[in-house]
Protein backbone atom coordinates (compact mmCIF):
# COMPACT_ATOMS: atom_id res chain seq x y z
CA UNK A 1 0.00 0.00 0.00
CA UNK A 2 1.31 3.44 -0.96
CA UNK A 3 0.58 5.94 1.79
CA UNK A 4 2.13 8.92 0.04
CA UNK A 5 2.12 8.29 -3.71
CA UNK A 6 4.44 10.40 -5.77
CA UNK A 7 3.61 9.48 -9.37
CA UNK A 8 0.44 9.49 -11.45
CA UNK A 9 0.68 5.70 -11.76
CA UNK A 10 0.79 5.27 -7.99
CA UNK A 11 -2.12 7.68 -7.54
CA UNK A 12 -4.26 5.66 -9.96
CA UNK A 13 -3.61 2.53 -7.90
CA UNK A 14 -4.97 4.07 -4.71
CA UNK A 15 -8.20 2.63 -3.35
CA UNK A 16 -11.17 4.91 -2.82
CA UNK A 17 -10.58 4.66 0.94
CA UNK A 18 -6.95 5.72 0.44
CA UNK A 19 -8.12 8.69 -1.63
CA UNK A 20 -10.69 9.66 1.02
CA UNK A 21 -8.05 9.41 3.75
CA UNK A 22 -5.57 11.48 1.71
CA UNK A 23 -8.25 14.11 1.08
CA UNK A 24 -9.01 14.42 4.79
CA UNK A 25 -5.30 14.64 5.59
CA UNK A 26 -4.86 17.38 2.97
CA UNK A 27 -7.84 19.30 4.37
CA UNK A 28 -6.42 19.05 7.90
CA UNK A 29 -3.08 20.45 6.69
CA UNK A 30 -4.83 23.24 4.81
CA UNK A 31 -3.37 21.88 1.56
CA UNK A 32 -6.20 22.78 -0.81
CA UNK A 33 -4.09 21.97 -3.90
CA UNK A 34 -3.69 18.37 -2.72
CA UNK A 35 -7.35 18.24 -1.72
CA UNK A 36 -8.36 19.39 -5.20
CA UNK A 37 -6.64 16.34 -6.72
CA UNK A 38 -9.10 14.02 -4.93
CA UNK A 39 -12.10 15.47 -6.81
CA UNK A 40 -13.32 14.94 -10.36
CA UNK A 41 -13.49 18.16 -12.42
CA UNK A 42 -17.33 18.03 -12.41
CA UNK A 43 -17.67 16.96 -8.77
CA UNK A 44 -20.55 18.12 -6.59
CA UNK A 45 -20.22 18.96 -2.87
CA UNK A 46 -23.09 19.35 -0.42
CA UNK A 47 -23.10 20.78 3.08
CA UNK A 48 -25.96 22.43 4.92
CA UNK A 49 -26.80 25.99 3.93
CA UNK A 50 -27.44 26.68 7.63
CA UNK A 51 -23.70 26.93 8.26
CA UNK A 52 -21.53 29.23 6.14
CA UNK A 53 -19.99 28.59 3.78
CA UNK A 54 -22.42 25.88 2.76
CA UNK A 55 -24.88 24.69 0.19
CA UNK A 56 -24.51 22.63 -2.96
CA UNK A 57 -21.43 23.50 -5.01
CA UNK A 58 -20.72 22.28 -8.55
CA UNK A 59 -17.23 21.76 -9.95
CA UNK A 60 -13.90 20.93 -8.33
CA UNK A 61 -12.66 24.54 -8.54
CA UNK A 62 -15.84 25.86 -6.90
CA UNK A 63 -15.55 23.24 -4.14
CA UNK A 64 -12.00 24.32 -3.34
CA UNK A 65 -12.99 28.00 -3.50
CA UNK A 66 -15.83 27.35 -1.02
CA UNK A 67 -13.48 25.50 1.34
CA UNK A 68 -10.96 28.35 1.06
CA UNK A 69 -13.64 30.63 2.57
CA UNK A 70 -13.92 28.64 5.82
CA UNK A 71 -11.47 30.99 7.61
CA UNK A 72 -13.76 33.91 6.73
CA UNK A 73 -16.34 32.37 9.07
CA UNK A 74 -14.33 30.26 11.52
CA UNK A 75 -11.11 30.88 13.41
CA UNK A 76 -10.72 27.15 14.03
CA UNK A 77 -11.81 24.24 11.88
CA UNK A 78 -10.95 20.73 12.98
CA UNK A 79 -12.23 17.64 11.19
CA UNK A 80 -11.10 14.38 12.80
CA UNK A 81 -12.04 11.23 10.87
CA UNK A 82 -12.12 8.10 13.01
CA UNK A 83 -13.59 5.44 10.70
CA UNK A 84 -13.50 4.82 6.94
CA UNK A 85 -16.11 2.39 5.59
CA UNK A 86 -15.39 0.93 2.15
CA UNK A 87 -18.55 0.57 0.10
CA UNK A 88 -16.88 0.17 -3.28
CA UNK A 89 -17.83 3.29 -5.25
CA UNK A 90 -18.90 4.88 -1.95
CA UNK A 91 -16.75 5.63 1.08
CA UNK A 92 -18.43 6.64 4.33
CA UNK A 93 -16.29 8.53 6.82
CA UNK A 94 -17.27 8.94 10.47
CA UNK A 95 -15.64 11.33 12.87
CA UNK A 96 -15.86 14.54 14.85
CA UNK A 97 -16.00 18.11 13.56
CA UNK A 98 -15.14 21.18 15.66
CA UNK A 99 -15.55 24.78 14.54
CA UNK A 100 -14.89 27.92 16.55
CA UNK A 101 -15.13 31.68 16.18
CA UNK A 102 -15.29 34.72 18.45
CA UNK A 103 -18.74 33.60 19.71
CA UNK A 104 -17.49 30.21 20.92
CA UNK A 105 -17.00 26.72 19.60
CA UNK A 106 -19.05 23.64 18.87
CA UNK A 107 -18.41 19.96 18.32
CA UNK A 108 -20.47 17.27 16.61
CA UNK A 109 -20.14 13.80 15.18
CA UNK A 110 -20.11 13.88 11.36
CA UNK A 111 -20.80 11.56 8.47
CA UNK A 112 -19.02 12.30 5.19
CA UNK A 113 -20.28 10.32 2.17
CA UNK A 114 -18.06 10.27 -0.91
CA UNK A 115 -19.08 8.72 -4.25
CA UNK A 116 -16.18 7.87 -6.54
CA UNK A 117 -16.09 7.69 -10.32
CA UNK A 118 -14.34 5.05 -12.45
CA UNK A 119 -11.12 7.11 -12.33
CA UNK A 120 -10.99 6.97 -8.53
CA UNK A 121 -11.91 10.63 -8.10
CA UNK A 122 -14.65 11.87 -5.78
CA UNK A 123 -17.62 12.72 -8.00
CA UNK A 124 -19.87 13.71 -5.10
CA UNK A 125 -19.19 14.56 -1.49
CA UNK A 126 -21.51 15.47 1.30
CA UNK A 127 -21.10 16.08 5.00
CA UNK A 128 -23.80 15.78 7.66
CA UNK A 129 -23.50 16.93 11.27
CA UNK A 130 -25.50 18.77 13.94
CA UNK A 131 -25.69 22.07 12.07
CA UNK A 132 -27.90 23.72 14.71
CA UNK A 133 -24.94 23.86 17.12
CA UNK A 134 -22.79 25.63 14.56
CA UNK A 135 -25.49 27.92 13.15
CA UNK A 136 -25.94 29.44 16.63
CA UNK A 137 -22.34 30.64 16.45
CA UNK A 138 -23.05 32.46 13.20
CA UNK A 139 -26.28 34.16 14.29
Amino acid sequence: MQLHPTTAEEVSEMSNVDTARSAHEAFSRGDLAALKEAYAPDAVWYSSEEVAPGGEVHGRDAIIEMMSRLPDHWSTVNVEPSTYIDGGDYVVVLGTVRFGNDKGSAESPFVNVLKFDADGKAARGEIHYDTAKFAKLQA
